[in-house]
């Protein structure tokens, strides 16, 4: 019925924990003290109800030398979890956005140092802000997700909505529309980002899901990589979970949420091993030409030619360190070596992905639950991400 949700909750059949060891599905070979550190993460991680399932990938050159899946991907139909297992990736999205513009750049169809009124010009603040910024999270523009009242925002999301719809629901609701003046601070935008999608579409004169599988799936090689839509029937679709309230180990099926909504911010359904491929065929020339990859990877500064400083801890705010965001990926190092990365959260699912571009090793972390109001979820979370991470280019 429409506006009506049904929600479902079950338990599972199995402790979380037995379902990590006993249900996890392998395509891997790898094995030593690194990841048996990782696989007693993930089944911590499912036993302390955070996620029915979790799947992990490590690969070289896009060849994965671990991928494996714990849990559960459905837990009214007890599927487990494998690496061909089928999640949506929430912001990880953005990348393939930021590929698909500077792509587009390459090929003389737009500059990103236009501004966004050469494309959608009856959007407030378009004429102050480049596509740059906007990428670069450097343009002022605020989150139509964060609505004063989240459940206006949840009313919204069940329904499809064509692209101006949306466009005029994050024109009403995007509030305040600037937090700061284009080009003096860093925020990160949901609208910048679904705006930048109509930007592709208004250039190509087709869906931004049109070119990015013409021009970037299909180069890299990915085999279960789409612009979700909920009404595809897809093999292997890992169900998405939120935590059930009262219970510490329980889940409800997450909200509904219409694909049509997140747009190029956050729409995209993907594997660990596809993401991995994604990254090796990025940083491996396959999908931009040089001047591109380039421009894809170049830290964003402001207005005065630095980069942005950005509280280094929540807790701490008046403690800043300089941020480093390119095209839809943030840069950063472990132990000493360059890591690209980009995580993703949407309902029902959080994401980590992430390339040490001088080890060409990659690394995805999905889970279909997110239960980040539980209590240890965003450290047990970190813990597993970080040590697979490690794990991978043999740092444990």
């Amino acid at each position: 019925m429409k506006g009506q949700q049904l929600v479902m909750e079950r338990r599972t059949a199995l402790g979380l924990a037995g379902a990590a060891m006993l249900m996890g599905a392998t395509r891997g070979w790898a094995q030593g003290a690194g990841w048996t550190k990782v696989e007693a993460l993930a089944a911590d991680f499912l036993a302390k109800g955070f996620s029915p399932g979790v799947a992990i990938t490590a690969a070289r050159d896009g060849q994965p030398f671990y991928s494996k899946g714990f849990g559960m991907a459905n837990l009214e139909t007890g599927a487990a979890v494998t690496p061909a297992s089928v999640f949506r990736i929430g912001s990880v999205t953005k990348q393939f956005t930021g590929a698909a513009l500077a792509l587009l750049e390459a090929e003389g169809k737009l500059s990103l140092n236009d501004r966004l009124a050469k494309f959608l010009p009856a959007f407030p603040g378009a004429a102050e802000v480049t596509l740059l910024q906007m990428l670069h999270h450097t343009s002022g523009y605020g989150n139509y997700t964060n609505q004063k009242n989240p459940a206006d925002f949840h009313s919204f999301g069940r329904l499809n909505h064509d692209p101006q719809a949306l466009e005029d629901m994050m024109r009403e609701q995007t509030n305040p529309m600037f937090v700061f003046s284009p080009g003096t601070d860093w925020r990160y935008s949901n609208t910048a980002y679904v705006l930048l999608g109509r930007v592709i579409e208004r250039v190509t004169g087709a869906p931004y899901a049109d070119y990015f599988a013409k021009r970037l799936f299909a180069p890299a090689g990915l085999i279960a990589t789409a612009v979700d839509n909920e009404a595809d029937v897809v093999p292997n679709r890992a169900s998405g979970y939120s935590a059930k309230k009262g219970d510490p180990k329980a889940f409800v099926n997450a909200d509904f949420i219409s694909m049509t909504v997140p747009g190029a911010a956050g729409n995209i359904r993907s594997t660990t091993e596809d993401l991995c491929r994604w990254h090796s065929a990025l940083f491996g020339g396959k999908i931009l030409p040089p001047a591109a990859l380039k421009r894809m990877l170049q830290p964003g500064v402001l207005n005065n030619g630095k980069l942005p400083m950005v509280p280094a801890d929540r807790a701490k705010p008046d403690e800043k360190k300089p941020m480093s965001y390119s095209l839809g990926l943030f840069t950063q190092e472990i132990e000493g070596r360059k890591f690209i990365e980009h995580g993703g959260g949407i309902f029902g699912f959080i994401s980590a992905m992430g390339t040490f571009p001088a080890e060409r090793i990659s690394i995805a972390v999905l889970t279909n639950s997110n239960a980040q109001e539980r209590e240890g979820y965003a450290a047990a979370h970190k813990a597993l991400v970080d040590t697979a991470n490690r794990a991978a280019v043999g740092l444990l």
